[in-house]
């Protein structure tokens, strides 16, 4: 009970926090985000490369974030889509610095630098995307982005209950022996509740749109749960860090934002086309 008090607060905090940046303004959304972002990164190069430390994950920690500059200061219609291809250029320069500093794990460094900047910088920079009424054609809505996080939470909030009183059978017990299909399900069931609420205020998309999302949301956003569960089993820890009390670390809080944003936002465009 004192752990889900302790969850609930940090929670309920942390979501103040983002709906009252994306309200306020874009600038704040992306630079609360900036620092997910970066914390982010930095877990998940100690979940990959346990002997890690600030110093050896200074290249791909800057490099990440100058990639999320660029995406966020394009999604915020600040440069033109020409300059995206500055991302590649980044990618060159910190493999080239990889390279010629001459470690005999260069190669496996640059594989998982990239990896942590795909699984981790590029998602939370797409959130940005959804608060440029540019870069969603036809139509823009801030619900569009607290719609998808709402139901995340309400996703995972519920998922967490209803596995706690009624879980009996694991969605895959060698990975994360405590998900189960009954609180998946529990989870789904209310997820779908949460996106005919959110239908009524936000009709630039039909009910069915947020049902989808819901879906997505199940889906994939348990599929991110479950992998970012597995690099924690792979490198022998219980939470990716310690940030947030009762939810542990960024990439705990947001496993399944990271797979999930991306699919939402080419729905909202598919949508709005």
């Amino acid at each position: 009970m004192k752990n889900l008090i302790i969850r609930t607060i940090t929670g309920g905090i942390f979501v103040a926090a983002i709906m009252a940046s994306a309200i306020w303004s874009p600038l704040a959304f992306a630079g609360l985000f900036l620092f997910v972002t970066a914390y982010g990164l930095w877990e998940f190069q100690r979940l990959v490369n346990n002997d890690i430390d600030l110093v050896s994950a200074l290249p791909v920690l800057i490099s990440g974030i100058l990639i999320y500059f660029i995406i966020t200061l394009y999604a915020l219609s600040y440069i033109d889509v020409d300059y995206l291809w500055l991302i590649l250029a980044v990618a060159v320069v910190h493999s080239s610095v990889m390279v010629f500093a001459g470690r005999r794990e260069a190669l496996a460094r640059m594989a998982s630098d990239i990896s942590s900047i795909a699984y981790v910088v590029m998602p939370l920079a797409i959130l940005n995307l959804f608060l440029n009424p540019q870069a969603i054609p036809g139509y823009h809505t801030p619900w569009f982005l607290l719609g998808m996080f709402i139901i995340l939470w309400t996703h995972d909030t519920f998922a967490y209950l209803t596995g706690s009183m009624f879980g009996q059978h694991p969605l895959n017990k060698e990975i994360s022996p405590k998900k189960t299909w009954e609180g998946s399900i529990g989870g789904f069931g209310f997820a779908i509740i949460a996106a005919y609420i959110i239908s009524v205020f936000s009709p630039e998309l039909e009910t069915w749109h947020w049902i989808i999302i819901a879906l997505i949301v199940t889906v994939f956003g348990t599929i991110g749960d479950l992998a970012e569960s597995l690099l924690k089993r792979r490198a022998g820890v219980k939470d990716s860090g310690n940030l947030l009390p009762g939810h542990g670390g960024i990439l705990d809080r947001f496993d399944s934002v990271l797979f999930v944003s991306p699919l939402v936002y080419v729905l909202i465009l598919l949508c709005s086309s």
